[in-house]
């Protein structure tokens, strides 16, 4: 986790999509789904995949949040959304390099609260992930940011 800095997440022509109720064994689907909506308005994805999972019921069903920077705008309908920009800032950030993803991703979680709560930090979004890729095109880390804010003080 990087200690000595804030981060950020700034996109512009971005394509986003909720989806409600997935299950962890669905996250490539909906990936899948999501990349098809946009090449069906010619609007051909230019950057990294962004996810935030926005809620968890009790069943471990998911709320997703996916988004992607997009080669040209297009009119927003009912299945997928456009903005010409997302941005946010003062996030805390950390990398997840290796194939251990649910225990890397548990640790660097414990660490960003453990930090957040050292520095009287509150987090304010969920955990965006970011899929990264090398040159070669293939998966090569996962970049994971909350943005955060001060606790106010009690005086």
């Amino acid at each position: 986790m990087n200690k000595t800095s804030y981060s950020s997440i700034m996109l512009k022509n971005v394509a986003y999509k909720s989806y409600v109720n997935v299950g962890i064994d669905d996250m490539e689907e909906v990936f899948q789904d999501f990349v098809k909506s946009c090449m069906d308005r010619d609007a051909e994805p230019v950057g990294d995949l962004t996810y935030a999972i926005t809620h968890i019921n009790q069943q471990k069903q998911m709320n997703v949040f996916v988004c992607i920077p997009v080669s040209k705008g297009f009119l927003p309908d009912d299945e997928l959304g456009f903005r010409s920009y997302f941005t946010l800032n003062k996030m805390l950030h950390g990398r997840i390099v290796t194939d251990n993803f649910i225990e890397d991703e548990i640790a660097l979680l414990e660490e960003m609260n453990q930090f957040a709560e050292e520095n009287n930090l509150t987090f304010v979004s969920p955990y965006y992930h970011t899929l990264k890729t090398n040159y070669k095109g293939t998966h090569a880390w996962i970049d994971v940011k909350a943005k955060v804010c001060e606790k106010e003080s009690k005086f």
